[in-house]
């Protein structure tokens, strides 16, 4: 994928068949989901609040946003929800993880900086099932070679609108067809050509597919560690930087629309700074008054754009937050409420994995307050902003139409739209020259956890925290994504 980073001679194995994936993802479970000193179970970051545990069709996992390595002039946002799927084969084909019905998962753009949504794009689910009597295998017994197959007995379509700042709404796709969960290779035989035949394109230019895919994240799971312990093990290296997600599946959201689409005035080389983060909300009701007088009303259970804030921030993942923390009230919170939250503006000032480094490895954590790290969640990278990058990177006060008393402190994945695509990328990003890597926006095959430590631990106006993620005994990760649209790799499954 030009633009993307290869994987690194350190972490990037030929892609393992199906069957060494099977084989390996207990022990590979063990390590991540255990983790040495770690207590208790967690995910990497796949579950950043105990609220996700509850609902994991909303869980989102992570958002990307980058410029189209194929088509520069177009901008691609993904936002991966359902993590965990284990690769369907013909012996369980009843395993099925749809999107959920009714919700709305949405990813949103803010080209002003005022923290509210400016573009949103919303997804919403219905079953079609198309079973005798409505009973049975929702697939099967014959292979489905189309999405019009009676054979794929239950379809999930969905409406795509886009929705300006004002709240008007437009259709973009009603009924479009979703890529079904794989449900192995004997009863699906060329899944690629059911997620060709479900990729839509769009009105006014762009397209999208909504499909199962095969997790992307790359991560280092020594790293965790460093959040949660202050230490990636008894002897460093010791731990494989190996996880089950390079073998589990998760579903995506895959939109690719121009980047003059959700640019302020439409026009990204004077406006070139996006904000970017997803969300899923369920449908509630107010039980004071009359359900039947009533509309359906959505509350945001999940969201998320910058990676790995739980872990970045207060150190906690699944098992070391308490429900209804800070976690779980960003998870329900809009970006642009972001600045009003006392314990979120307090812990990008004062982020806790410096004190647990320092404390279990006597690495003096960098003085506080920590307007660098309030900037790269808060602001983006700019010169004058808190920032110690030394540059204008990715900050809304770059857009030359925005009105600087209205931009506020808000947590978004901020993309500068004008950042040529790199020849030569570099998994680590912009902490090792690559400026249209990560924390600027977030490209397929980015490394973000790497980057993540060693920013909380100064850089780069500190010293290099290189040292403090050991050469692993062991690399195991997901694939590399694909050159071209929809970009991630078809979902994992068996026979």
């Amino acid at each position: 994928m030009p633009g993307t980073p290869r994987t690194s001679a350190n972490s990037s194995p030929a892609r393992p068949r199906f069957g060494l994936l099977a084989a390996t993802t207990a022990a590979l479970t063990a390590a991540a989901l255990s983790g040495q000193f770690m207590g208790v179970g967690q995910a990497g970051g796949h579950i950043d609040a105990p609220s996700a545990v509850l609902d994991s069709p909303a869980d989102l996992t992570d958002v990307y946003a980058f410029t189209s390595p194929d088509d520069t002039d177009m901008v691609t946002l993904i936002a991966n929800v359902r993590p965990f799927q284990v690769p369907g084969t013909a012996a369980n084909a009843l395993v099925d993880f749809p999107f959920a019905t009714g919700a709305r998962y949405e990813i949103h753009t803010d080209a002003d900086g005022d923290g509210a949504s400016d573009t949103t794009y919303r997804w919403t689910f219905r079953d079609e099932d198309r079973r005798p009597f409505g009973v049975g295998p929702k697939v099967g017994p014959l292979p489905v070679n189309s999405l019009d197959d009676r054979s794929l007995g239950v379809r999930q379509k969905y409406t795509l609108e886009k929705i300006d700042a004002d709240g008007a709404g437009r259709t973009l796709l009603k009924d479009a067809i979703a890529s079904p969960t794989h449900t192995g290779r004997t009863l699906m035989p060329d899944y690629g050509k059911l997620r060709r035949q479900a990729t839509r394109q769009l009105p006014g230019g762009g397209r999208t597919v909504a499909t199962q895919a095969a997790e992307a994240f790359k991560a280092d799971t020594q790293v965790f560690g460093l959040y949660t312990v202050g230490t990636s093990g008894p002897v460093p290296g010791w731990l494989p930087d190996a996880q089950p997600l390079s073998a589990l599946n998760v579903n995506s959201l895959i939109l690719q629309v121009p980047k003059k689409e959700i640019a302020l005035k439409g026009d990204p080389e004077r406006n070139p700074v996006v904000g970017v983060w997803a969300s899923v909300s369920r449908q509630g009701a107010d039980l004071e008054r009359s359900l039947a007088k009533q509309a359906p009303t959505f509350r945001q259970v999940s969201r998320q754009g910058t990676p790995h804030i739980a872990f970045a921030l207060f150190g906690s993942t699944v098992g070391l937050a308490r429900p209804g923390g800070p976690e779980d009230r960003f998870q329900a919170r809009l970006p642009k409420d972001d600045h009003l939250e006392s314990d979120f503006l307090a812990a990008t000032l004062d982020p806790v994995p410096p004190h647990r480094i320092e404390k279990a490895q006597g690495r003096t954590a960098p003085a506080t307050p920590r307007r660098d790290i309030q900037a790269l969640f808060m602001k983006g990278i700019g010169k004058d902003n808190g920032s110690t990058f030394g540059l204008d990177l990715n900050t809304h006060t770059m857009n030359a139409d925005a009105d600087p008393e209205r931009i506020v402190l808000a947590e978004q994945l901020r993309l500068n739209l004008s950042t040529p695509v790199t020849a030569g990328p570099k998994s680590q990003g912009v902490l090792d020259g690559d400026l249209q890597g990560f924390p600027n926006g977030r490209r397929l095959n980015d490394n973000i956890d790497g980057p993540l430590i060693r920013m909380l631990e100064g850089e780069p106006a500190g010293p290099s925290a290189a040292g403090l993620l050991p050469r692993p005994v062991l690399s195991l990760q997901p694939a590399d994504a694909q050159a071209t649209f929809p970009y991630l790799n078809l979902p994992h499954a068996g026979p």
